[in-house]
C-alpha cells in the first residue's frame, strides 16, 4: 500500500506545484490516490496548469521514486511528517503556505511544545548582538525551561541563538534550506549534531536537495511560522531578519525587536520597525514573557511532568557504542586499529552516532557516549 507520504512527495516535485497551490488541491480532492488516477479532475482547479500536471501525473515512475526517497529518509532516522498528523507543530499548521510534508531529526519534544521563541537577525552580528541574545536566552531559561529557540542555523544571530540555548540546556530548532543530508554552512556542522541532543534539525526540502538562494525565503516562513513571536536582535534596514518579521506579522503572530543606537547600521532595521509600530521593543526576558502572557509556574510544572515520562533506552548493537560502553572514552585512532576500519569509514560511521545522538566528540580526538 502506498503511503499518503508518497503521494505528497510526489505532488511536491511537480513543476508549478506550491504549497498554496498543493493545499488547495488537497481540500479540493481529499482522496489523494484520485489525483493520480484521474488526472483530468485537476482541470476545473487549474485550467492554466492541467495540461503541465497531467503529463507529470502520467510518468509512472513518479510514485515509485518518491517511495525509494521516503524509505532511503527514515533509513537514515528522520521522521516524515505530514500536515495531517498530529505531530504536526500546531502554529505552523495554522499558516496559509505551510509545508504539506516536513522532515525532522530529533526530539519531538521540542517540536511539540507550545513555547517557541525564533530568533533572528543580521549574519554580520557584533558584539553587542551575540551579549543580547546570550544574556536574553540565559534569562527566558530561568523562567521558561521547556521553552524552544528556533532559529535558521546560519552565520551571525542564527548561530549565536542556537550556541546560547545550547548552553542554557534549552532545546532548540535550526530550520534548514535544504535537505538533512548536508549541514550548511558546513562551519556549523558541530552545533548542528549537538542540536541532536535535545532539539532538532527541521527542512521541508527532502534529501539531495540543490541549494537555492529562494529557498532561504522558504526556510523564513517556517521559521516564523513555527513560533508564537519572532525577535530581531540585529538588522540593517534591508535584510532576511526584517522578511522573517513581515512574514510574522502577516502570520498575526508578535514581533519583537532590540533597539540600537541611531548610528549602528545593524541596529537600524530594528529601530525602523519599532517607530513604524511593527515590532515591540523589549529589553528584557520579562517583557516577551509578559507580552506572550506566558506563565513561568505553569512552563516549569509542564518541564517536570515531560522529565518524568522519559525513560532509558536501549543502545543499537554496534561495535563503535560497545567499546565506548567498556571504555567510556577512546580516540579516534584506537578505534581504527581495533576496529580495523580505514578513517574515512570510521569518520562516516563516527559522524552518523553523532546525528543520532548516542556519542559526543571530545577534545583531543577522542569519543564518549552522549
Amino acid at each position: 500500500m502506498i503511503q499518503r507520504a508518497s503521494y505528497l512527495l510526489a505532488l511536491s516535485r511537480l513543476e508549478g506545484m506550491g504549497c498554496i497551490t498543493m493545499r488547495r488541491l488537497l481540500e479540493a480532492i481529499p482522496s489523494i490516490e484520485d489525483i493520480f488516477s484521474y488526472p483530468e479532475s485537476l482541470q476545473p482547479l487549474f485550467p492554466q496548469l492541467y495540461r503541465r500536471f497531467a503529463t507529470q501525473l502520467s510518468d509512472p515512475d513518479l510514485l515509485a521514486k518518491a517511495q525509494r526517497e521516503l524509505e532511503a529518509t527514515r533509513s537514515k532516522g528522520i521522521e516524515i511528517i505530514t500536515l495531517e498528523d498530529d505531530q504536526y507543530p500546531q502554529l505552523l499548521s495554522e499558516c496559509i503556505d505551510a509545508p504539506p510534508l516536513l522532515f525532522y531529526k530529533g526530539k519531538m519534544e521540542a517540536l511539540q511544545t507550545p513555547y517557541k521563541l525564533s530568533i533572528v537577525g543580521t549574519r554580520k552580528a557584533t558584539p553587542y548582538g551575540r551579549k543580547v541574545v546570550a544574556e536574553l536566552i540565559g534569562q527566558l531559561a530561568t523562567q521558561i525551561p521547556n521553552l524552544a529557540i528556533v532559529s535558521g542555523l546560519a552565520y551571525g544571530i542564527d548561530i549565536a541563538a542556537h550556541r546560547a540555548a545550547l548552553e542554557n540546556h534549552l532545546p532548540t530548532i535550526a530550520v534548514l534550506a535544504h535537505g538533512l543530508d548536508r549541514i550548511y554552512p558546513a562551519q556549523h556542522r558541530k552545533e548542528a549534531i549537538e542540536i541532536l541532543q535535545k532539539g532538532g534539525l527541521l527542512t521541508e526540502y527532502p534529501l539531495g536537495s540543490s541549494i537555492e538562494r529562494y529557498q532561504f525565503v522558504g526556510r523564513n516562513r517556517i521559521v516564523a511560522g513555527l513560533s508564537s513571536a519572532t525577535l530581531v536582535v540585529e538588522s540593517a534596514l534591508r535584510g532576511g531578519a526584517l522578511l522573517t518579521a513581515s512574514m510574522a506579522t502577516d502570520y498575526d503572530r508578535e514581533v519583537f525587536a532590540i533597539p540600537g543606537r541611531l548610528s549602528d547600521q545593524y541596529s537600524k532595521g530594528c529601530n525602523q520597525i519599532i517607530a513604524r509600530q511593527q515590532a515591540q521593543a523589549i529589553s528584557s526576558a520579562e517583557d516577551i514573557i509578559h507580552y506572550l502572557g506566558w506563565n513561568p509556574s505553569t512552563t516549569k510544572a509542564i518541564k517536570e511532568k515531560q522529565a518524568s515520562l522519559f525513560l532509558d533506552i536501549e543502545l543499537p548493537n554496534n561495535p563503535i557504542l560497545q567499546l565506548l560502553q567498556k571504555e567510556e572514552t577512546i580516540h579516534f585512532n584506537e578505534l581504527i586499529a581495533r576496529l580495523n576500519l580505514s578513517p574515512s569509514e570510521l569518520a562516516n560511521k563516527l559522524f552518523d552516532l553523532e546525528m543520532d545522538g548516542l556519542i559526543t566528540t571530545l577534545p583531543g580526538g577522542k569519543y564518549s557516549l552522549a
